[in-house]
């Protein structure tokens, strides 16, 4: 499943952003520009971490932002972006961040299958050390792919 949502349109690589709000808008933006998502869903993201705090840091380094599936998602969808620089989430010794997702799901199951497979992603230590260095959003593709194969 993850093959069909991170492609070379919502990949991006070496990103800067000055801080966790930034990081969110530009992971969101790159779902909106796809025709995805809607505005309004990049506003609630944030509005969650607002509201509940740096839940979204899933692991050491690593973010997922996401809202509540309404009517601000067109389809299931992710971004991945990297940060050039890592930056605060407020989320204690998970911080810095610097591989930032964002989800967008139309409903409360869609999405299980590609939160499973971006787990196993996610627990390659040497595979997320490696997006985190490369700067060629296609090698990156081809090695998430390998990784689910």
């Amino acid at each position: 499943m993850i093959e069909n949502l991170l492609k070379e349109s919502t990949v991006q690589l070496q990103v800067d952003a000055s801080n966790w709000e930034e990081a969110g808008i530009k992971a969101g933006n790159l779902l909106l520009e796809n025709n995805y998502i809607k505005e309004d869903y990049i506003n609630r993201m944030l509005e969650a971490v607002y509201e509940y705090g740096p839940y979204i840091v899933i692991a050491p380094g690593m973010a997922l932002f996401h809202a509540r599936p309404e009517n601000s998602v067109n389809n299931i969808c992710m971004s991945m972006i990297t940060l050039k620089e890592p930056v605060e989430f407020g989320a204690g010794d998970k911080d810095p961040v610097n591989l930032v997702f964002a989800l967008g799901a139309i409903d409360h199951d869609s999405h299980l299958k590609a939160m499973a497979e971006l787990m196993t992603i996610l627990q390659d230590d040497q595979l997320v050390a490696d997006i985190k260095n490369e700067k060629d959003s296609a090698k990156v593709l081809e090695m998430i792919y390998q990784t689910l194969d």
